[in-house]
């Protein structure tokens, strides 16, 4: 390790600082005390690595067996590591970054902004020296059978994928270096979040590229002259580096300066109070004042909680991709023939409300849950009453409405309402059994970095009967219009009765996780006489 430290100093990194941070982030990672770092965290670094591999490796012979030429084999697995890799480590980078609860401890010590922006993002390189091998070793070796291989080619290959991911990493940094210099402080933790977006919307819109480059009035090529070719190339790869270097040296400024402006969030503005019809709804339908605290709470926190919405983030493309693909509604009706899209709604939104549900109970501001210890104890299944009615207005209601009318204006307005009905009665049906997976107080614990071993069976299970529901759907309920009313109302009416039960299960969880709560502070400290 003091071998690096003449480098270290060359960079304007304080060596002793430098590897005092390392030990303590390794050791608060131990803790639970910093969530969500891949690269801290072995375990579960080596099981994605070994996963990614095995993968890649299925992927290569397949590959083999299409006889792929040499320069497209090497191309697909550049381009599959080089955008795996800025996945992750954008969302490594961001939540290293943008929310540095530990450096609130840190800033008024003497350690200078270059110094901890190291220590705080020396787990992503940690993450390209396993996942760049990882996804490449047995690529690299199986490419040896396409003909016209030479032997050196696994070095090369394991070569330049190893630099593409360090590039990679050096632009993730330069990317929230540059966001640092630009955002302002409170703003940066919700910038930060929109950025980590643009794989996924990438993945959403990649679709339409083919359709957009046909229709273009020219083409674009790289010229034919290697010359010029390999100019262009190394003019880009310059100028990339030049904005990368430039952006990695914003990080290492007044970084520590802007620590607490960064981890509160938005600004103190003061902003009047606002009076919510839905919250009037909610405490006319669902049991008073308690109700509506609980709609609001649960809503608020939904938009504010930085883990909660980072842990969603990846789950969105499941909800995009599918209304992308209705930009066909007009001849995909649910009751013409042929699949429509469509059939997916209800059961899409019932596999994100799923994820909503294992999420719920976590957060990042959970030791303020004793706010609520203060609320009478017959008040606590109000909130669990309101944090129902914020998933269902939010999440089922909203979308449905915009569905609606939309399909009424292609499909008429009696054909739309019926797909409206039925889709609501089945995502609530949906929503009437997640709520069991809700375990405690909304965002009243500690974030986890493991899940449970049986989420992974459920998961798998939900999916199959969900596909099989789309099946019976496809091929039985809707070649009748009354047979979409019945079912409709059936599935109503098991969704209300159970979401009583589930909701009475939901009040008594949080009045245990309360009681659980009330009692931390005498297990930590004893008064004495």
């Amino acid at each position: 390790m003091k071998a690096l430290n003449p480098l270290l100093r060359m960079c304007g990194i304080d060596p002793v600082r430098y590897w005092l941070l390392l030990g303590l982030f390794g050791k608060i990672s131990e803790r639970r005390e910093m969530l969500g770092h891949l690269g801290r965290d072995g375990f579960t670094l080596k099981a994605a690595t070994l996963l990614y591999a095995v993968m890649a490796g299925l992927f290569s012979i397949l590959m083999l067996m299409a006889a792929a030429s040499l320069r497209g084999y090497a191309g697909v697995f550049l381009f599959m590591t080089g955008f795996l890799l800025f996945t992750i480590l954008l969302t490594e980078t961001s939540n290293s970054l943008v929310n540095p609860t530990e450096a609130l401890i840190l800033a008024h010590q003497p350690v200078d902004g270059a110094t901890y922006t190291a220590a705080k993002l020396t787990h992503l390189l940690r993450i390209v020296l396993y996942l760049a091998p990882g996804l490449n070793v047995v690529p690299a070796l199986v490419a040896l059978f396409i003909p016209g291989c030479p032997l050196y080619y696994p070095l090369l290959h394991l070569a330049g994928t190893l630099a593409a991911g360090l590039f990679i990493a050096l632009l993730c940094c330069s990317i929230f270096g540059w966001l640092l210099r630009i955002a302002p402080p409170s703003r940066v933790k919700s910038w930060g979040q929109a950025i980590e977006l643009v794989p996924l919307i990438f993945l959403s819109l990649l679709q339409f590229v083919p359709r957009v480059f046909t229709r273009l009035p020219f083409q674009i090529a790289l010229p034919q002259d290697p010359t010029w070719r390999n100019t262009l190339i190394a003019g880009f790869a310059v100028v990339a580096l030049a904005v990368s270097i430039s952006g990695i040296r914003a990080l290492s400024g007044d970084f520590l300066i802007r620590v607490s402006s960064m981890v509160q969030g938005r600004g103190t503005r003061a902003r009047g109070s606002r009076r919510s019809w839905l919250g009037d709804l909610a405490a006319r339908l669902y049991g008073g004042p308690p109700a509506r605290a609980g709609f609001h709470y649960v809503s608020a926190m939904m938009w504010r909680d930085w883990q909660f919405r980072r842990q969603l983030v990846p789950m969105l493309p499941m909800l995009i991709l599918p209304f992308i693909e209705m930009r066909r509604i007009p001849s995909a009706s649910v009751f013409a023939p042929g699949f429509s899209p469509v059939h997916l709604v209800p059961h899409i939104i019932g596999g994100l409300l799923f994820f909503i549900s294992t999420l719920l109970a976590y957060g990042s501001d959970y030791k303020g849950a004793w706010i609520f210890l203060l609320a009478p104890s017959g008040s606590l299944q109000g909130i669990a009453n309101g944090t129902h009615a914020a998933l269902w207005t939010r999440i089922i209601l909203a979308p449905h409405v915009i569905l609606l009318l939309i399909t009424a204006w292609f499909w008429g307005p009696l054909d739309a309402l019926l797909f409206a009905a039925f889709s609501m009665a089945m995502a609530s049906f949906y929503l009437s059994l997640e709520l069991r997976l809700i375990e405690g107080l909304p965002f009243g614990k500690q974030p986890e970095t493991t899940r449970s071993p049986f989420m992974m069976p459920l998961m798998l299970g939900g999916g199959l009967v969900m596909a099989a529901i789309v099946a019976v759907q496809y091929f039985v309920i809707f070649h009748s219009r009354l047979a979409v009313l019945g079912v409709t109302a059936i599935v109503a009416a098991g969704a209300w009765a159970i979401t009583r039960v589930s909701l009475k299960a939901l009040g008594e969880s949080i009045r245990f996780h309360l009681g659980l709560v009330s009692a931390e502070s005498g297990t930590i400290y004893h008064e004495i006489d």
